[in-house]
């Protein structure tokens, strides 16, 4: 199984190809893309006001109102440091495990968090289109589970299907054959300053992940199948038995066969 990138790669590719391009000197010229990434995200890189010295990188989240419900203004810090001009800070929850505080934090998006004194727990709900999903979304949980035993270290991993865990007890979360919801318990280990980046990028990314590899393992699947029936039909033809020959006569006594 591979991991997804964290990075877009429309974005990287437009932006280094401008860089490149002014540090050559070359003539900056215009650059208008809308694109769309995971979970509904929309990018715009634009030049603003049309100045074609300037390169704009615009998001758009659905779920940026309820970010905000949550704090999310209070904890946005534009913050400045040594080779980088601007960096959005939002690690509001495992701030809140290093100060030892307590805050539980509802459904944003499709992802519930919940941050305490000792552990962030993070649930991720999804719909499962086929009833197939559901079976290969088991086996990749239970794989999970079965790499916490390689690794003391990995972070303990739950999956539920129909009913919603218990972090999610008394709430609206959404009930039904094709929901399931995983859960992730993150300790200090996992959140500290060493650590804290990485388990990001890899936590915001695992729906996708999880999503994409039930995708591939049916194109496998189905590729195998495929290749089965054929190998199976080239058996029955070969098995087949040539038709027996009929002798005929024509008027004349002569004889042929169909």
């Amino acid at each position: 199984m591979i991991l997804l990138e964290i990075n877009n790669r429309i974005i990287e590719e437009t932006l280094t190809l401008k860089f490149d391009s002014a540090s050559n000197g070359n003539k900056p010229e215009a650059v208008e893309v809308t694109f769309a990434d995971f979970d509904g995200v929309l990018y715009h890189i634009s030049n603003p006001n049309g100045d074609k010295t300037k390169v704009m990188v615009s998001i758009s989240l659905k779920f940026f109102k309820e970010l905000q419900e949550h704090g999310a203004d209070e904890v946005r810090e534009i913050i400045t440091k040594p080779g980088c001009n601007v960096m959005i800070l939002m690690h509001r929850f495992f701030f809140i495990l290093a100060s030892h505080l307590c805050l539980c934090l509802f459904l944003i998006g499709f992802r519930y968090i919940e941050a305490k004194k000792d552990r962030v727990t993070v649930v991720f709900s999804t719909v499962f289109k086929d009833d197939d999903d559901v079976i290969i979304g088991k086996v990749f949980m239970q794989e999970f589970k079965e790499g916490r035993r390689a690794s003391h270290t990995a972070p303990q991993v739950l999956f539920s299907h129909r009913e919603p865990p218990l972090e999610l007890k008394d709430t609206d979360a959404t009930v039904g054959d094709n929901i399931g919801y995983i859960t992730f318990v993150l300790f200090p280990r996992h959140t500290n300053a060493n650590t804290r980046d990485n388990t990001i990028n890899l936590i915001h990314t695992f729906r996708d992940y999880l999503h994409y590899h039930i995708k591939c393992s049916k194109a496998y699947i189905h590729t195998r199948m495929r290749s089965k029936t054929s190998d199976f039909l080239k058996v029955l033809n070969r098995a087949r038995p040539d038709a027996e020959k009929k002798e005929m006569k024509t008027i004349s006594g002569k004889t042929f066969s169909r």
